[in-house]
């Protein structure tokens, strides 16, 4: 998140700091630990989980998300983050209310909390949300009533934070649906082309020379607004293409050989062409949007979009990595001397 350098936002309670979550990452997230991390008193970026689901695994997750946490700016010219505030957030299961939910949580918090003591890092506070309520489970591991978030009424964070030129943090739904795949009769198309590609070349492998070619001329399609879509038989041909690594990794430097628009609405409609059964070819696209919109300074879409290519595929190793760089945060200059240096092993 940034901040215009005339601007600062002071937290001074946990109310506050409950309320400020969604500008800190950026977006309204759903089932996670977030670590809103601070450096000499003053913000520097925020770390999102996946929430465990199972409570046997909660110790392995403490102490793994500590550790990669507290230690993620060696060799970055950074220190060790001073304090790093805690949040958890789940929803109820039905017939459930948010206090059932800080009550659940509440030894994981505690888990949390030694894990990141035995880094030497404070951990000052710690909040659960849930059911737009939160709940200061810094010490009390026996959560009373919650506290109600502002709902039409912005309070004092909301305020500061607009006075500051920050946007209202959209809600994770609103930004998973942009990258979502498409349905309806364009699935059923595009369905029937990547099962014949995938038939015609059960390796799915194309020519790099054909693939760079293919996704230069699409870039140039998407330089134009009104272009929403591609014909699908290279549709499939480009996403068979993306699977291919060096290709993938090619295909970073298109937003400086185009423009970062186009290339931005290539893989986001790339993205929403892997369509059941193929989603997993969703993967490359989808890293390729997150270096596109870290571009134009979006870091919640591109986190978002990262997530669900790690989830797609597990094994792959750079949007795994990036994961990893966003939380630094890595800058743009950065992130496009790794797109020129990849485009440079062609």
């Amino acid at each position: 998140m940034s901040h215009p350098e005339s601007e600062t936002v002071r937290l001074h309670t946990p109310a506050d700091l409950a309320e400020a979550l969604p500008y800190l990452l950026g977006y309204e997230p759903r089932t996670s630990v977030v670590a809103a991390i601070f450096h000499d008193g003053r913000f520097t970026c925020a770390a999102r989980l996946d929430l465990p689901p199972a409570e046997p695994a909660w110790f392995d997750f403490a102490a793994e998300a500590a550790r990669a946490i507290a230690t993620q700016f060696d060799g970055q010219n950074a220190p060790t983050p001073d304090c790093v505030v805690l949040y958890l957030l789940d929803e109820p299961a039905p017939g459930q209310s948010g206090r059932t939910v800080a009550t659940r949580l509440a030894p994981l918090a505690g888990l949390l909390r030694a894990a990141f003591t035995h880094h030497r890092v404070i951990v000052p506070l710690t909040l659960c949300i849930s059911t737009n309520q939160w709940w200061d489970m810094t010490r009390d591991i026996t959560p009373g009533p919650g506290t109600p978030l502002p709902d039409t009424t912005p309070g004092p964070a909301t305020v500061a934070f607009t006075v500051a030129g920050e946007l209202p943090a959209p809600s994770e739904d609103t930004l998973t649906t942009t990258f979502a795949p498409v349905t309806g009769h364009a699935a059923d198309t595009l369905r029937t082309a990547l099962d014949t590609s995938t038939s015609d070349n059960p390796r799915s492998t194309v020519r790099p020379a054909t693939a760079h070619t293919l996704l230069e001329q699409a870039a140039s399609a998407f330089a134009d607004p009104a272009t929403t879509a591609l014909p699908p038989a290279d549709t499939a041909a480009l996403l068979h293409a993306l699977n291919d690594r060096l290709i993938r990794d090619w295909a970073m430097s298109l937003p400086d050989t185009h423009t970062n628009a186009a290339s931005r609405r290539l893989f986001t409609y790339l993205a929403t062409a892997a369509v059941d059964p193929h989603e997993a070819l969703a993967c490359a696209p989808l890293t390729l949007l997150a270096v596109s919109a870290w571009y134009d300074d979006d870091q919640a879409l591109a986190r978002l979009a990262l997530r669900r290519a790690c989830r797609l595929d597990p094994a792959a190793q750079l949007p795994a990595l990036l994961r990893e760089a966003f939380n630094l945060p890595i800058t743009v200059q950065q992130l496009k001397e790794l797109a020129q240096a990849a485009r440079s092993t062609d």
